[in-house]
This record gives C-alpha cells, sequence and structure tokens, in this order.
C-alpha cells in the first residue's frame, strides 16, 4: 500500500480505544505440501535379535519425541512417514538422539500410520507411532509396546500409498462455476450472506473457510471429502480446533494439507464485534464514515486488528499502533487490504476480512 495521503493512501484515523493484544498466527496463502517419492528395494542389512532389540528402543523413542513434540511441531502423517507440518520436514532418526550406525540409520524410517493397517487383526484405526528398518529380510516394522511384522517390498510400499496426498491438482475454484457452487452447496453455506474467505480443492478433498456476514463472529472452517462424485461433510468443526491440520490430518490421513489455509483459527484470540459500533462511531464523529455507512456496515475484529467495510466497498482496517491506539488505513481493494494487514504483522488474521 502506497504511503501517499490520497484516498489510496494511509488515512491516519486515531481511536482512543484500548484492545488486548495478544499473538497472533497465519494470513490467507495458497500452500501446496511437498511430495515425496516412494521407492522401495531390500538393503543387505541382517534382521537378527541385536537389531530387533534396537528397533524396540527406537519406537520406544520415537513415541516419547511424538508426545512431547506433537503440538510444538504440529505432527502429522505424510506418505505414512511421521511429518512435521511446522518445519516442513519428515522426523528422521536423528532428531531422537540415538547413537547409531548411519548405515544402520539411513534404512530406518518413523511411521505414523493407522494400527489397522500394520496389524489388522488386532488394530484400531487412530494414528500410532511405529518404528520400520529396510532389512534382508523384508521391511521390519515395531511399534512401542512389543508389536512386530515384516513387510515385503510391496506391501511396504502399499502401506506407505495409503498416505499418499495426491489427489490431483490443488485448484481455488471461482464463485458461479459448478465445483465451487457444489462446494459451498454441500457446506451448507451457498446462501446470499456467506462472504467465503478461503476454498481449496484437488479431486477428492475440499476445504473451505467462511463466515455469515450478518453474523462476523461466526467463522467457520469446513472440510469436505467426494465420494460417488458427491461431496460430503467430514469436520465442520476446524475454527474451533485447537490445531485444525492434526484435527484433519487424523480424520483424513490422505489429505494434502496444502487444501488448508496458512492460519489456524484456534491459534487467535475472540473475534470481536460488540466493541466495533463504538470504534464505528467514532469514525463517524471524524467524518471519515457516514451514520448511515454505520448503520449498514460490515465490522469485526480480532486481537489487533478492526476491519469495517460499508455498503458501497470502502474498505478501512485499523492496527493497534506502539502507543496502543487504533489507527485506521483505507485500501481500495482486497489486495491492498491483505497486503496492509501483512505489513502491520506478519501473520494477521485475514479472516475477519470481507472477501466478496
Amino acid at each position: 500500500m502506497e504511503s501517499k495521503k490520497s484516498k489510496k493512501g494511509i488515512i491516519a484515523i486515531i481511536v482512543a480505544i484500548v484492545v488486548i493484544v495478544c499473538g497472533c498466527v497465519g494470513y490467507y496463502v495458497y500452500r501446496k505440501s511437498n511430495v515425496t517419492e516412494i521407492a522401495v528395494g531390500l538393503s543387505s542389512i541382517e534382521l537378527n535379535d541385536e537389531l530387533k532389540s534396537t528397533m524396540a528402543t527406537v519406537a520406544r523413542d520415537a513415541n516419547a519425541y511424538y508426545n512431547q513434540h506433537k503440538a510444538e511441531k504440529t505432527l502429522t502423517t505424510q506418505y505414512g512417514l511421521l511429518y512435521s507440518y511446522t518445519d516442513k520436514a519428515n522426523i528422521t532418526i536423528d532428531e531422537l538422539g540415538e547413537e547409531l550406525d548411519k548405515d544402520i540409520s539411513k534404512e530406518m524410517d518413523i511411521l505414523y500410520v493407522k494400527s489397522s493397517d500394520v496389524m489388522s487383526e488386532a488394530g484400531g484405526n487412530d494414528l500410532g507411532i511405529f518404528a520400520s528398518i529396510n532389512t534382508s529380510s523384508g521391511y521390519y516394522v515395531t511399534s512401542n509396546d512389543g508389536f512386530e511384522k515384516t513387510f515385503t517390498e510391496e506391501e511396504f510400499k502399499n502401506l506407505l500409498m495409503k498416505y499418499a496426498p495426491t489427489h490431483g491438482n490443488i485448484r481455488n475454484p471461482q464463485r458461479g462455476t459448478d465445483e465451487h457452487t457444489a462446494i459451498i452447496t454441500a457446506a451448507g453455506v451457498s446462501g446470499n450472506n456467506f462472504d467465503i474467505k478461503h476454498i481449496a480443492c484437488d479431486d477428492k478433498y475440499a476445504v473451505l473457510v467462511t463466515n455469515d456476514v450478518t453474523n462476523p463472529t461466526d467463522i467457520r472452517e469446513i472440510a469436505l471429502v467426494k465420494n460417488n462424485n458427491a461431496w460430503t461433510i467430514v469436520n465442520a468443526n476446524l475454527a474451533t480446533a485447537e490445531n485444525s491440520y492434526t484435527d484433519i490430518n487424523t480424520a483424513c490421513p490422505d489429505m494434502d494439507l496444502g487444501l488448508m489455509p496458512i492460519y489456524n483459527i484456534g491459534d487467535f484470540g475472540p473475534i470481536e464485534t460488540e466493541k466495533m459500533s463504538d470504534i464505528a462511531d467514532a469514525l463517524v464523529k471524524q467524518g471519515t464514515i457516514t451514520a448511515e455507512e454505520k448503520n449498514n456496515m460490515y465490522a469485526c475484529g480480532c486481537e489487533k486488528f478492526a476491519y469495517i467495510q460499508t455498503n458501497d466497498g470502502k474498505r478501512f482496517i485499523g492496527f493497534i499502533n506502539k502507543e496502543h491506539q487504533l489507527e485506521f488505513s483505507q485500501a481500495n481493494d482486497l489486495n491492498e487490504t491483505l497486503s496492509y494487514m501483512v505489513q502491520c504483522q506478519k501473520n494477521p488474521p485475514v479472516f475477519i476480512v470481507k472477501f466478496e
């Protein structure tokens, strides 16, 4: 956003309202997850009792690592391997602090898969931690509680491919297209009052973020799956999840998390509308908007930001400056609005903005 004093530039409007400042994470951006090639082929390592004992220790330490770091690193499964969505990298044996021969450790992996996919006779549908090693006898897999099984090359590859997030290209369907209409209709947000802030899909899954413009605090993040060419809701409560990435990864471990918005709504503080009327009154008093515009405005705030949009499309974005005052700037369009928010803070709550 340019800094010259015109309609396009910044309008310095100081509103003396104190707002509690909290941490803030995420802004709307498209991001595609990494793609890992699945390659199999047996090693020359001999599977013996000593190696099995080592693998039992690795499985125990991997399970402890998961419990300690699952929130901090947003631990998920990708291609069946334990993956940090925060670091965008698989969790390797080296991170467990094991002192192992490099030629052996390079053949080890930490799996994060459904127990039923490993031990079908006794497993459940919950994701669990397993340690695996490529040996001359096959892929040996063991768990923290002592389960063990050896897979052939093809069996092991098929196991990992169950968790492959490869369902065609990720796309952002545009309003009015058949795909967009089908998704929002299945999600129950097809009415004119719903503002679609994020929508992405591939050939199997879709994720959208929306709110009702008549009730801006009603932010919804919904995931859907396509079966028999029809979309159905998988999870309609991602907006209130402590971690939306791990929640949806647990329910749909083969979903490409690149479908998700970069922000986790649960990381933000309360979404505010009650104070917006007082803020708008101050803008009316200063002549920035009219009383009529205030009566028909869209207004929403969260943490350090406040957003107001009038019926004729004027956009005002407020940010609490270093003097703890709410300073408003006017933007011409959505791109300017988001750009200014990112200038103010690295990861702003862009979902408070009216996108459509």
